[in-house]
């Protein structure tokens, strides 16, 4: 296998969430790649049957010790493997290669969310595939919360559209709309929503729509796309793609070690914000709401503990050419203290706003 260029020295990531090594996770990853190869995403064989989304499943998802397993846990890994077998196949089917053709297959993406019913009349795999998940999302009892997750993988749908389009005309993006882009890309809107599914517990119309749930729904899943984009960048490099890193040395002239030290200590940022607001509603929202903000935390977590064994990453393929590339020196560390510690938001007006709500929250908690 040819060795991909240098990997990045890493820094360490500022994490205060404990791991959550999950007891099944070998036998979901088994399961979730019978369920790609009967829909024929895959072979058994294949590269792809080989990156363990089953594990990311499995530690994205805390265990509470007065429950019992967690619920729909088989689903969601399906999610899972489904999300990342479809973002390479994006740029590895020739027939989405022309112009149109992503288009039309978004489009009819995008209408089996919305018909749960008889199955497509679709031979594509990822289509018969999405209309199995939906129809499994559709027999769960808490409507409102299915809903929220399929106008979630919706979201995603349309973001990783966007996304490949910005990828394919090589335009790069401002920080700033990088940034709103990244956050409808990266798989998080479909998978926030699905907390409350596996914990068995609803939120109130008014939870739901408290500001800082909406806030957190899309500062967790933006910490671990930034997360990616730093540990992924060999892999994105060698498929001609970019990211993050990419774009703070387009827009600053930086050399790439100084855009992973802005884009670590922007993700730091973020993190202690995700901290103090989950935090903040420990100390004051219900019990459904604090353990929501409390167990998303775990999708930054768990990505990255699987990012340190998957062959994603370690042996990434050429989405193009099948061809492997041995990415063995990549290494993920920790640290217990951020690198920006800032309590005040980034010149970013996308997220700026997020930091005016918690003040805003904790001003009000302590008159």
């Amino acid at each position: 296998m040819p060795p991909l260029s240098p990997a990045i020295e890493k820094l360490p990531f500022y994490c205060p969430i404990p791991p959550a090594p999950h007891p099944s996770a070998d036998a979901l990853d088994a399961n979730s790649v019978r369920w790609m190869v009967d829909f024929g995403i895959c072979t058994p064989d294949s590269w792809l049957a080989q990156i363990n989304s089953g594990h990311v499943a499995a530690m994205m998802v805390p265990l509470h010790e007065d429950e019992g397993p967690a619920r729909h846990l088989g689903l969601f890994s399906d999610f899972c493997y489904w999300a990342y077998a479809w973002d390479d196949a994006r740029d590895a089917r020739l027939d989405l290669r022309p112009p149109g053709a992503l288009t039309s297959h978004c489009l009819r993406l995008d209408r089996i969310l919305d018909h749960p019913g008889p199955p497509p009349h679709e031979s594509d795999p990822y289509c018969q595939s999405l209309w199995d998940l939906r129809r499994r999302l559709a027999e769960l009892p808490d409507t409102e919360q299915v809903i929220r997750v399929s106008d979630g993988t919706r979201r995603y749908i349309h973001g990783s559209y966007q996304w490949t389009r910005m990828q394919r005309s090589r335009t790069f993006p401002n920080l700033n709309d990088y940034l709103l882009t990244r956050s409808d890309d990266c798989a998080g809107s479909w998978m926030v929503p699905f907390y409350p599914l596996i914990g068995g517990y609803r939120l109130t119309p008014e939870e739901a729509g408290n500001p800082l749930t909406l806030i957190v729904t899309d500062l967790v899943p933006l910490i671990g796309a930034l997360d990616n984009d730093v540990i992924s960048h060999h892999r994105e490099a060698a498929h001609g793609e970019f990211n993050v890193l990419d774009v703070l040395r387009h827009e600053n002239g930086y050399a790439l070690t100084d855009a992973v030290t802005d884009a670590i200590a922007l993700r730091d940022r973020l993190m202690t914000l995700y901290v103090r607001i989950r935090d903040h509603l420990a100390r004051t929202a219900g019990p459904h709401l604090a353990r929501f903000a409390h167990d998303i935390g775990y999708i930054i977590r768990g990505h990255m503990e699987w990012a340190r064994e998957t062959n994603r990453y370690r042996t990434p393929q050429d989405a193009k050419t099948g061809e492997l590339h041995d990415a063995t020196p990549f290494t993920v560390d920790w640290t217990d203290h951020p690198s920006d510690d800032n309590s005040e938001p980034p010149e970013l007006p996308a997220i700026a706003w997020w930091w005016d709500h918690i003040r805003g929250a904790e001003a009000k908690d302590t008159a």
